[in-house]
């Protein structure tokens, strides 16, 4: 008796049980667990690193020194004049004069430029949190779709190996005359096809490592290890309230507000041009010995002048005035313009979020487990020949995609709560 085809069958059943259970005891939210990067870590070294980041404070530094430049008083003049031989007073020949003069702007000029400086100020520290915001997004939203790209890869690894294993089944069926070789044919074909898949989500991986290095001020060639697994976050606040938090620290609001502030200074000042200037001096002249007898012969003579503009050429404080008040308009309609905006970018993250979270939840309670079952009841099935083989190969490209899906819908999901806190300007996990 020929024992071959039993025993064949024999270890055919035994690659089913085998790949029936490591299948069925893995969990689709667990396979990419390993992993040493917390995203705390590195948004840390990008606050401490990021070039851009540094830029924006250093910008912010400067606008607080022009603070004191602002509002100091124009340099004073000081003079000498040697007079001519001929410069007689009664009391002697003039010799040499000193003279001292300080400008001083009119009251409220000054207070007007510091008020400006201060709202510069503000404006730029409302640019360093933009960018601030602005890192933290692009670093937390790299993140997830390096966990969506890493947990895609070890899907379709793990489907590989299942499906070399089903090319070797095939081949043994088809060698010991029990297959045909479409089936071995179809195994190749769909090896090669998830080979394929796995070196493009390989090289995006190598894409979105690079980024996250350029931002973390790495060099492009480092190290990425496995991104930990995330968690879902619950939003706790509702659409009003995300809206109002927005008008208290959205970077953008406060930069146009800022501004808002400093051209309404700037209209303020360029009024101010109406009003003349005052200057104050202090002459000294030294007087030779004259020709008389009195007492005060050769002493020397001494004044203060005091000056003041004449603020009469209209065609330059008037066209200054107006446009002092366009620049105001035009500050107003920003802010109205970022407040719509920041409406829009907050709603519109909600929303995604909002529907996001129902996706992944539906993928986790029933799309990915019922693509599950379906995928094994059809490995058992066509290892027991009872099902055809594009039965199989469908039910695990569906399977597949589920997965894969699964984890982009939870990466987008991630993604848009991280805009959320980007478009109201806080960390609403803390």
């Amino acid at each position: 008796m020929n024992r071959t085809p039993v025993v064949r069958a024999l270890i055919i059943i035994l690659i089913s049980v085998f790949l029936f259970f490591s299948l069925s005891t893995r969990l689709p939210a667990q396979e990419t667990v390993r992993s040493s990067v917390p995203l705390e870590e590195l948004l840390k070294e990008a606050l401490a690193n990021n070039r851009g980041l540094e830029a924006a404070r250093e910008e912010l530094q400067a606008a607080k020194h022009r603070v004191p430049q602002a509002s100091a008083l124009p340099d004073p003049t000081a003079g000498y004049a040697v007079m001519g031989p001929m410069l007689e007073t009664p009391l002697g020949p003039q010799k040499d004069v000193y003279e001292f003069e300080q400008m001083i702007p009119f009251p409220g000029k000054l207070l007007e430029r510091r008020k400006i400086a201060l709202s510069e100020v503000d404006a730029a520290s409302a640019r360093l949190k933009q960018v601030e915001r602005e890192l933290v997004l692009n670093i937390s939203q790299t993140y997830y779709d390096l966990y969506a790209v890493d947990a895609a890869i070890a899907a379709v690894e793990e489907i590989l190996d299942l499906l070399k294993k089903f090319e070797a089944v095939a081949e043994s069926r088809y060698a010991s005359r029990q297959g045909e070789q479409r089936d071995v044919a179809k195994a190749q074909a769909k090896v090669s096809g998830t080979l394929q898949e796995l070196f493009v989500l390989r090289q995006q991986r190598q894409t979105l490592a690079a980024f996250l290095n350029a931002l973390l001020d790495r060099r492009a060639l480092a190290p990425i290890d496995k991104i930990r697994a995330p968690v879902l976050p619950k939003l706790e606040l509702s659409l009003d309230q995300l809206l109002k938090q927005s008008r208290e620290n959205r970077p953008e609001l406060l930069e146009a507000a800022a501004m808002r502030g400093r051209q309404g200074h700037a209209h303020a000042l360029a009024k101010y041009e109406y009003m003349p200037d005052i200057s104050v001096g202090f002459q000294y002249t030294r007087i030779g010995g004259g020709m008389t007898t009195g007492p005060n012969d050769g002493r020397d003579a001494w004044m203060v002048p005091l000056k003041v503009t004449l603020p009469l050429w209209q065609n330059r404080i008037i066209p200054a005035v107006l446009e002092a008040k366009r620049n105001l308009n035009a500050s107003e309609a920003n802010l109205r313009q970022a407040e719509n905006l920041a409406e829009y970018e907050i709603k519109n993250a909600y929303y995604r979020f909002t529907a996001g979270r129902q996706v992944v939840e539906l993928y986790e309670n029933a799309l990915i487990p019922q693509a599950k079952l379906a995928f094994s009841s059809d490995q058992a099935g066509y290892e027991a020949g009872r099902t055809d083989v594009l039965n199989f190969l469908d039910s695990e490209e569906v399977y597949r995609n589920a997965k894969i899906a699964y984890y982009q819908a939870l990466a987008d999901a991630l993604k848009n709560f991280a805009a959320i806190e980007r478009a109201v300007g806080i960390d609403m996990e803390k």
